[in-house]
């Protein structure tokens, strides 16, 4: 004699169609072939929950024609789980590690003997932390200052910058700023969570703006505009890329954030005691590596805008 019940689990319903000699144990089988949900995380409920032994038939504990609530996250979901948790006690572990570090990002550069009238149109300084891979972050950072489009900006709109710094990875809330007019520009190199770096192209987006402030401070309709000639020039004045036309697509010319999402990047440039112009300074929390999450509403903003340059 059939004995059948509908179980439910997130929306979905499946009809179970049993003999009466069907234990608990072979019916929590069943539910894993077909929700995926691998029985040590089911949880079944009929009037309650249902904590019997596995060799208890179903027909004594679940009548005929009634319906059972699932509760349990699919194996393949509770993998991935498991694995976000490992990254976030991974980067977790890191900032702590390397929290001693903090006090370099306010760090005012030495910058020698240079003075602002006799500077060639360049970088002339270059500052990565002590942290793991600090050659590699060196490496990025002289990459951008000899990639053909940044020299070739900084050539024809006589830009010149004491130190390009790698800007720490707690600042969480922007991903750069240039403090008074190319005194310092830093850039956030690393991924959040300290186990390797952002993609060169992103970096090189995140200069561009803030090369723009060396001209204009806030993010008004001047700024914008000049945002959107250096994105455009870095791409157009690289020889190394112009040749990519051939046979193939145009490379990506990359498109800056809209005026609303342009404090995601920054909050405008900094002037020398370090507040910020046109945005909000850093508070002390936030230099500590204090109350920025990687799902506060500013990331999650900015990763929402990363996500929409790049299908351009």
């Amino acid at each position: 004699m059939s004995h059948s019940f509908v179980i439910s689990h997130k929306g979905t319903k499946r009809e179970f169609d049993i003999d009466n000699t069907t234990t608990l144990g072979q019916l929590r089988g069943q539910i894993r072939d077909v929700f995926g949900v691998d029985p040590s995380n089911q949880k079944l409920f009929h009037g309650g929950l249902i904590n019997n032994d596995q060799e208890t038939p179903v027909a004594s504990i679940i009548p005929h024609k009634s319906r059972v609530v699932l509760m349990g996250t699919v194996t393949g979901e509770l993998e991935h789980l498991h694995a976000r948790e490992a990254l976030r006690q991974t980067a977790q572990q890191n900032h702590e590690r390397y929290k001693a570090t903090l006090s370099d990002i306010w760090r005012t550069p030495t910058m020698g003997s240079l003075s602002r009238d006799n500077m060639q149109h360049t970088f002339h300084a270059f500052e990565a932390l002590e942290l793991p891979e600090k050659q590699r972050a060196l490496d990025i950072l002289h990459k951008l200052s000899k990639d053909e489009g940044v020299r070739q900006i900084m050539v024809t709109r006589q830009y010149s910058v004491g130190t390009l710094r790698e800007l720490h990875p707690f600042e969480r809330t922007i991903l750069g700023y240039n403090r008074n007019r190319g005194e310092v520009i830093a850039l956030r190199l690393r991924t959040d969570d300290l186990e390797g770096f952002r993609r060169y192209e992103s970096v090189r987006d995140v200069l561009m703006h803030e090369l723009a402030h060396m001209v204009w401070d806030e993010h008004d309709e001047r700024f914008h505009r000049l945002n959107r000639e250096l994105c455009k020039e870095v791409v157009e004045l690289n020889w190394q890329l112009r040749g990519q036309r051939v046979g193939g697509q145009a490379p990506r010319v990359y498109e800056p954030p809209r005026p609303e999402d342009a404090e995601l990047v920054d909050g405008g440039s900094l002037g020398s005691a370090g507040f910020v112009l046109g945005g909000k300074a850093p508070s002390q929390g936030e230099e500590d590596g204090q109350n920025s999450s990687p799902d506060s509403h500013r990331d999650l903003a900015y990763k929402a805008w990363e996500k929409r340059s790049r299908k351009n």
